[in-house]
C-alpha cells in the first residue's frame, strides 16, 4: 500500500475505532473461530515492511520499501537474526518458485501517481546469487504472483495505470491489462487448485476480495465481502491455507480467515499492528501450521493456531 493511501486508511481506521464498540468489530464467530496466539519474531527491521516470502532454505524474506529511494530485501532466520539480501529500488511483492525469487521493483508512490513505467520484475537465483531483470515497463508494481502457466500478474494501486496487469512469460516487456477494474488492487494469491486468482481490493467498501477465474479472466469476478464493518475489513494482502480458506492482513491489526465459498469470516487474531502481508511458514525452522506476518511498524510476527506448541 502506498504512503498516501496508507495515511487515508489509517485515519479511517482510527475514526471507526472511536465510534465502533469492540463487540461490533466483527461478525459473530463461527463455531471453529478460536483466537490464535500472536508472538513476535523480530522487530526493528525498518519502515515499512511491504511483503514476505520463504526462501525454502531457512530464511523469511521481507521487502522493506522506502517512500523514495532504494529499499532492501531483508532475510530473517528463525532465531530473529536479520541480514540484507539485496538492495532494491522500491521492492514490492515477493514470490519464490523453486530456486528463484521473483521480486517487484519500482513500488514507489511518485511513480504510480505519475504513471511512470519504471517498475520491473527481477529474478534472483538463490544458488548462484545472480540477479536479472525479467519484466519491464511496469508502473508501481505492488502485489503480484506467478501463475501456474508461468505468466505473472501484478497490481498497480493508484494513478493512471491503476489496475491489474498480465506479464506473459513469452513477452514480459509488454504488460497487458488484466481482469476486472478494481478500486484498489493489491495483494493476491492463486487457489490451491490453480483455478482462481484471489485479489485484495484495498479500500473497496462493497467487497474486499475479488475471485478471478483464471480460465476466463474477463468474466465477472466473484465478490467477497468480509463480515466486518468498513473500514475494519480493509485488507492489504492475503494468502491461502492448506484448508483452502483465505487469510488476510490489514492496517487495523486484525487477521481474518475467510471461506471463499460462503464468505464466512473469522477474526483469528488482533494486535497484528499495521499488518501488510501474511504467509504460512515454509522451510527449515518455520512452522507450516503458523502464519507469519509483516507490518508497516517494522516487525515480523508469528500467529500460532490453537493447540499448537512452540
Amino acid at each position: 500500500m502506498t504512503g498516501r493511501l496508507r495515511g487515508v486508511v489509517a485515519a479511517a481506521v482510527i475514526a471507526a475505532a472511536a465510534f465502533t464498540a469492540p463487540s461490533t468489530a466483527v461478525a459473530a464467530p463461527a463455531q471453529d473461530c478460536v483466537p490464535w496466539q500472536v508472538r513476535t519474531v523480530a522487530t526493528g527491521l525498518g519502515l515499512p515492511l511491504e511483503n514476505l516470502a520463504f526462501d525454502g532454505r531457512g530464511g523469511l524474506l521481507v521487502s522493506r520499501t522506502l517512500f523514495a529511494g532504494t529499499g532492501t530485501i531483508e532475510r530473517v532466520t528463525p532465531d530473529g537474526a536479520v541480514s540484507t539480501l539485496l538492495p532494491v529500488r522500491g521492492p514490492g511483492a515477493l514470490t519464490v518458485r523453486g530456486d528463484e525469487l521473483y521480486l517487484n521493483t519500482g513500488h514507489l508512490t511518485v511513480d504510480g501517481t505519475l504513471g511512470l513505467k519504471t517498475g520491473t520484475i527481477d529474478i534472483y537465483d538463490f544458488g548462484t546469487g545472480k540477479r536479472r531483470t525479467w519484466a519491464t515497463d511496469l508502473t508501481m508494481p505492488d502485489g503480484g504472483t506467478v501463475l501456474p502457466n508461468g505468466d505473472a500478474v501484478i497490481s498497480t494501486l493508484i494513478g493512471p495505470k491503476r489496475g491489474l496487469w498480465l506479464v506473459r512469460e513469452e513477452n514480459p516487456s509488454a504488460p497487458e491489462r488484466y481482469g476486472p477494474d478494481l478500486l484498489g488492487p493489491n495483494g493476491m494469491v492463486v487457489s490451491n487448485d490453480g483455478r482462481t486468482l484471489y485479489v485484495a481490493n484495498t479500500g473497496g467498501p462493497d467487497f474486499q476480495i475479488a475471485g478471478i477465474d483464471l480460465a476466463n479472466p474477463s468474466a465477472p469476478a466473484k465478490k467477497i465481502r468480509l463480515q466486518a464493518p468498513w473500514p475494519l475489513n480493509i485488507i492489504d494482502d492475503l494468502t491461502i491455507g492448506p484448508d483452502g480458506r483465505l487469510y488476510t492482513a490489514g492496517e487495523h491489526g486484525i487477521v481474518y480467515r475467510v471461506d471463499p465459498e460462503s464468505g464466512s469470516t473469522c477474526a483469528i487474531a488482533t494486535g497484528v499492528h499495521l499488518g501488510s502481508s501474511v504467509r504460512f511458514g515454509a522451510g527449515p525452522g518455520w512452522d507450516p501450521a503458523s502464519l507469519y506476518s509483516t507490518g508497516f511498524d517494522g516487525a515480523v510476527r508469528r500467529l500460532v493456531p490453537p493447540g499448537e506448541g512452540e
